[in-house]
């Protein structure tokens, strides 16, 4: 029998150590999160595209389109555990504020994670794919006129911003697209205690400030408004677009 024990521990190491394995479902009462999200330049909040507001800095700034693809929700518990919303993506647009993200497990929550982009395996599918093609046939998301190779854009934000040294020019036109695996975007926000009620809606409200996206970058400087291409998106300044998208979003 001791013999017998020992191949089949064996038999584990070889054939079952290197099988992924999924985490079961947690069972028990659930409520649905939603995530609500508002549109600011600096404090105030874009109702409306081509309207003038300003940024902290005191620089008129405009939206002209904007649009971004949200993946991989998860919530942090409370005792620091993270509950996962498995399989939701969605396209956040200007007008559209309220989105269901999924089933969650009762309980006492204090942070929200997700990611601004679209996993490897979603960014690889054909627009046309049946149970994504709502989401992925948007050609306003593309690089050029039909979706792939590249994937997709993954946040497009095109409008205007007055470049000048003492900010009291007309604003000039901008556009950047960012995307590519290499540019999903982690988020983490901070603490902020919440709780999720059976068959309650609980939303997480959070304000995504598009003046953020101009952190550290020189307006006047050649070049500093365009980001077409995924291939400038390795140049420095996609790189820096990119790093400066977890800065956008604060809760309300």
């Amino acid at each position: 029998m001791k013999k017998q024990l020992t191949i089949f521990a064996l038999l584990c190491i070889f054939s079952c150590s290197n099988e992924a394995v999924e985490e079961p479902e947690e069972i028990g009462p659930k409520g649905t999160f939603l995530l609500h999200l508002h549109a600011y330049v600096g404090i105030q909040e874009v109702d409306l595209y081509g309207i003038e507001y300003e940024t902290p800095e005191g620089r008129s700034m405009s939206l002209d389109f904007s649009q971004m693809y949200i993946s991989d929700v998860q919530l942090v518990k409370a005792d620091g555990s993270v509950y996962a919303i498995k399989g939701k993506s969605f396209l956040k647009n200007l007008k559209v504020h309220t989105y269901e993200i999924g089933q969650v497990p009762v309980g006492n929550y204090k942070s929200i994670r997700f990611k601004v982009g679209l996993p490897p395996s979603i960014n690889s599918l054909n627009p046309t794919a049946p149970s994504d093609s709502s989401m992925l046939n948007r050609p306003s998301m593309w690089w050029g006129n039909t979706a792939q190779p590249g994937g997709y854009v993954f946040l497009n934000v095109q409008g205007k911003i007055d470049t000048s040294h003492n900010m009291n020019k007309a604003p000039v036109p901008f556009v950047y697209k960012i995307g590519t695996n290499d540019h999903f975007i982690q988020v983490n926000m901070g603490e902020k205690e919440f709780s999720i009620e059976e068959e309650a809606y609980v939303y997480g409200h959070l304000i995504v400030d598009y003046s953020k996206l101009f952190n550290g970058i020189t307006l006047n400087q050649a070049g500093s408004l365009s980001v077409k291409t995924a291939a400038e998106n390795n140049a420095a300044l996609g790189q820096k677009i990119a790093n400066n998208i977890p800065a956008m979003f604060t809760y309300e």
